[in-house]
């Protein structure tokens, strides 16, 4: 991926910020796009000409486009994006108001749209290129009180599927990563005391992800040796969707193997 241009959405913190600094780490120039620009400049402060910030809302199209200009003007291509910026909240189903849901579906469906097509604009004329959008285990093993959440990591993944299918005669392949719970300021059970280690319980590898463990797929899935890989989702949960956790039976089950010898 050296020499490669990379843009990166939701990059001042948590998971954009460790792809931004594993791209950096495989030799890339990366356009860093944040709607927050005190954290973005201090994110990206050390990395001198090789990240250039622009903020951007991205559930606004023109700031999508104007950030995309940036990245042309400043580095002449994009090779790579990383759709990562999202945004959740937890409220009761009968609470949602539509203020709540229009903001999520804008800033996590619309926004991801915007910044896939404006990119896949760039690439397409290139006739190659590599998106990663991050969606959520929430698009199908959902959270209670985050309906509208749930929702948007759903429709992010029948964006992907949708944009690979369209976009492979231009030799750009765009596939998705569904983390579960990542050390992050958005996922707060991962500071609580008590619900941390409740949630814990149910998670084989018994921990959090970190985001540089985040950071690592989406690097895989943007490199060529994920060449022939293409609509489809990696999951990163630590085993936490696998099933449920079932104690033992007390006795052998009538019928079982066991229960016939015990007899």
């Amino acid at each position: 991926m050296e020499g490669q241009v990379a843009m990166v959405t939701g990059a001042a913190n948590g998971i954009g910020r460790a792809i931004v600094e594993r791209f950096v780490a495989e030799g890339m120039q990366v356009v860093a796009v944040d709607i927050s620009s005190a954290d973005l400049t201090e994110a990206t402060a050390s990395y001198g000409d090789r990240v250039h910030a622009a903020v951007a809302d991205i559930s606004d199209r023109t700031q999508v486009q104007a950030a995309v200009h940036a990245a042309l003007f400043r580095f002449g291509q994009i090779d790579v994006l990383a759709a990562n910026a999202g945004i959740a909240d937890g409220e009761p189903f009968l609470e949602i108001d539509d203020k709540s849901w229009r903001r999520i579906i804008d800033v996590n469906i619309h926004g991801t749209f915007h910044c896939v097509q404006e990119a896949a604009k760039v690439m397409a004329r290139a006739r190659k290129g590599a998106i990663v959008c991050t969606s959520s285990t929430n698009a199908w093993y959902v959270e209670k009180n985050l309906a509208h959440y749930n929702t948007s990591k759903g429709g992010v993944e029948a964006l992907v599927r949708s944009a690979a299918i369209d976009l492979a005669e231009f030799n750009i392949r765009v596939n998705a990563i569904e983390p579960s719970m990542v050390k992050t300021r958005a996922a707060f059970i991962t500071e609580d005391p008590v619900g941390g280690p409740e949630y814990l319980k149910r998670v084989p590898m018994a921990r959090f992800a970190e985001p540089a463990e985040i950071a690592a797929a989406v690097a895989w899935l943007a490199s060529g040796q994920s060449s022939y890989i293409t609509g489809q989702t990696l999951i990163l949960d630590g085993g936490l969707t696998l099933g449920i956790d079932m104690p033992l039976p007390a006795a052998p089950l009538p019928g079982s193997a066991r229960a016939d010898s015990d007899a």
